[in-house]
């Protein structure tokens, strides 16, 4: 089966599927390409359009319980990149290209699953992954779906991941007064001295129980025109990783209230999502395809949207997060192999209607 993956990969590294610009339309020679593939493999294909780049394509085949998610996505090619990014090349034991662990190997692995399986069959690809705002698997997710369970494509060298810590990320923009620095009572009205009194409080807060383990971090602080000015404006963008079974959402009103002048602090969420936990259905998904669990992961998924959702959740795919995002990126044929595998096993999945049914009256009543 590795040679089917390495000609799907080949197809879809060639495809320019980089995010940002948000470009990619539902004419998309990556997604056409797909569509190829599942069609002939007797797939039903259903297509998007969420605008913005953000494209969703569902192929089904019989009814199937688990619900299989890979992005084609991936970041801009890093100018340090060695050779054409877009050109797969396979040196040794290993395969290059941009995606090729993050995360179009996963993809290419999933198609030839499809091809040399004949089970039921639910693969849904989006395209605004790398995004940051997951439009599409939430928008997916609105509907009343038939499955409760998903597999999540990203790099964990074949392991099944059933944990990992949360996202989120804000924006605070202080207001302050403009002034000489020599006037009394300027500092107490500079908007730059209120958002470094902030980031102070909001460290602090961190050096104890229970947001210890927050993965706090301020990675822009912004405001001021020269040392003898005090600042009418300011902006902290922050962000942090809570882990599984805390809610961004509870830190984050703690970290609100450590604001010192509310009125004028105007605090925006760009992103906030739960990690990913494991369910009284992980166990029975694991044992069902033969997964290897993996350890607790650090990075976030959108696996963490399906578990929100109500699905028993694992993250698995080829390649190693390390080498995701990086110049020359690469995935392991030896990867390759064992994640087509993985996934043809929850594509030989014979679930009927009956079992289904019943299947999925019993989960709607545990949520």
């Amino acid at each position: 089966m590795l040679g089917r993956v390495l000609t799907h990969l080949d197809r879809l590294v060639a495809c320019d599927t980089q995010n940002p610009p948000r470009t990619i339309a539902p004419d998309h020679p990556a997604i056409a390409y797909c569509i190829s593939v599942l069609k002939h493999s007797g797939c039903a294909i259903s297509l998007t359009d969420h605008g913005d780049g953000c494209v969703t394509l569902l192929a089904t085949r019989g009814e199937a319980r688990t619900v299989v998610n890979c992005h084609l996505d991936t970041v801009p090619a890093d100018p340090s990149w060695t050779r054409d990014p877009f050109k797969l090349v396979v040196e040794g034991d290993d395969a290059v290209g941009l995606g090729a662990c993050d995360v179009k190997g996963a993809a290419a692995c999933m198609l030839a699953a499809i091809e040399e399986s004949d089970g039921a069959v639910a693969l849904l690809l989006t395209t605004d992954e790398e995004a940051g705002q997951s439009r599409c698997v939430r928008e997916f997710l609105k509907q009343e779906l038939p499955y409760d369970r998903a597999v999540i494509a990203e790099p964990t060298g074949v392991k099944a991941v059933t944990k990992h810590r949360g996202l989120a990320t804000y924006e605070l923009a202080f207001r302050g007064v403009a002034a000489h620095s020599s006037v009394i009572g300027a500092d107490q009205r500079n908007a730059v001295h209120h958002a470094s009194l902030w980031c102070a409080k909001a460290i602090g807060l961190t050096e104890s129980k229970p947001y210890d383990d927050i993965r706090l971090n301020i990675g822009m602080i912004e405001g001021g025109t020269k040392a003898n000015v005090a600042a009418s404006s300011a902006k902290v963008i922050f962000g942090m990783r809570p882990p599984p079974g805390m809610h961004p959402d509870t830190p984050a009103r703690v970290l609100r209230d450590l604001v010192q002048d509310p009125e004028n602090c105007v605090w925006k969420t760009r992103f906030a999502a739960p990690g990913l936990d494991e369910t009284d259905g992980t166990p029975g998904l694991l044992s069902d395809y033969g997964f290897a669990k993996g350890d607790p992961v650090d990075f976030w998924t959108e696996a963490a949207l399906f578990g929100e959702a109500g699905l028993a959740t694992v993250v698995l795919g080829p390649g190693n997060i390390k080498q995701a995002h990086a110049a020359d990126e690469f995935v392991p044929l030896d990867d390759l192999r064992r994640a087509a595998e993985a996934y043809k096993k929850v594509f030989s999945d014979p679930v009927d209607a009956a079992d289904l049914a019943g299947t999925m009256s019993d989960a709607k009543g545990a949520r």
